[in-house]
């Protein structure tokens, strides 16, 4: 990648692609979505990571590389062992991740698309965030940020996102929940052209906590977030239970939900079948695949790079909206 090149309107949105843990699949799901042709006609991917490490994935998969821009960030000291994650291969990912969003940040990215990292290896690293999301967060100095997983029937934002289940009650409070319903309105707005959102608010208990009877964050937070939403103009509804709010999305009624922790969100979207991550509140495009490092299949040539493939699609697709 030229070291001034900026994005022009009539160009192929420029994406950049990082390459994850290198301990785990993400050289690989980079590698093959960059080569994709669906991706090739939508966007020019950039990669970004050590030039030696993308190279080194190319011959291993037995892949053509040349073709493909590269920007590349510091050389590793060693070469990473595919399924071993450590401290160096959190700081080969960070660096990525980091470099990535500068290039967005000063306009010559378009967009960026991160593989799956590790943050057993991002913590030993160094980096005291628990994911990709609060990492691009402190970069951007975004004080609103979420996760949003998109589907092709489901838009659904989270409103913790790593957090222990036992620590949910004494986290939720309806500044935040608003604060992601806020969020999610103005994405749908932004990237998908609705003009009035329908935002469904899932409950934290079971049966939304069944008028108090099973819980009181829903009458505490949820319910006041969403009075407070409608206030603002925006159309939200709830606290309803998972349920129901997964069931009015299904049917075209609720234009996104709101889940209030990590699994109540994603588990049904992976169960049928799977979705890309995409950050809400930065000041760039930035998605990923929805699953892991897989280091039990690292260099292998097993994995199945689809969800990166889409990951890369929908930046392309929200690029300079």
């Amino acid at each position: 990648m030229k070291p001034e090149r900026r994005q022009r309107s009539a160009e192929k949105p420029a994406v950049g692609i990082t390459i994850g843990d290198p301990a785990g699949i993400g050289p690989e799901v980079a590698l093959k979505a960059a080569l994709d042709p669906r991706v090739r006609s939508k966007c020019r991917p950039v990669l970004v990571g050590p030039e030696s490490i993308w190279k080194k994935a190319g011959r291993r998969l037995g892949l053509d590389i040349g073709s493909l821009d590269i920007e590349p960030t510091a050389e590793p000291r060693k070469m990473p062992v595919p399924g071993k994650i450590s401290a160096a291969t959190g700081t080969v990912s960070a660096e990525a991740v980091v470099a990535a969003a500068v290039l967005c940040l000063t306009g010559r990215l378009a967009a960026m698309a991160t593989a799956p990292i590790s943050k057993k290896a991002l913590n030993l690293a160094g980096y005291r965030f628990p994911g990709h999301t609060e990492l691009l967060a402190g970069l951007a100095g975004a004080d609103k940020f979420a996760m949003m997983f998109v589907s092709e029937t489901h838009k659904v934002t989270l409103a913790t996102i790593h957090e222990p289940i036992a620590k949910l009650p004494s986290l939720i409070n309806a500044r935040m929940v608003l604060d992601k319903v806020w969020l999610t309105e103005r994405a749908l707005r932004r990237w998908w052209g609705l003009k009035r959102p329908r935002i469904a608010v899932l409950g934290l208990n079971p049966h939304a906590g069944e008028a108090g009877l099973l819980g009181s964050e829903e009458g505490k937070a949820v319910g006041p977030a969403v009075r407070s939403a409608a206030r603002m103009g925006i159309k939200a509804l709830g606290p309803v239970s998972s349920e129901a709010g997964f069931r009015l999305s299904a049917e075209g009624k609720a234009d996104a939900l709101v889940a209030m922790y990590h699994d109540q969100g994603l588990l049904p979207l992976k169960a049928l079948g799977g979705s890309v991550n995409l950050t809400l509140g930065l000041p760039f495009v930035r998605t990923s695949p929805d699953h892991g490092t897989a280091p039990d299949i690292a260099g292998r040539g097993l994995a199945d790079p689809e969800p990166m493939v889409q990951a890369v699609l929908l930046a392309a697709r929200l690029a300079g909206r």
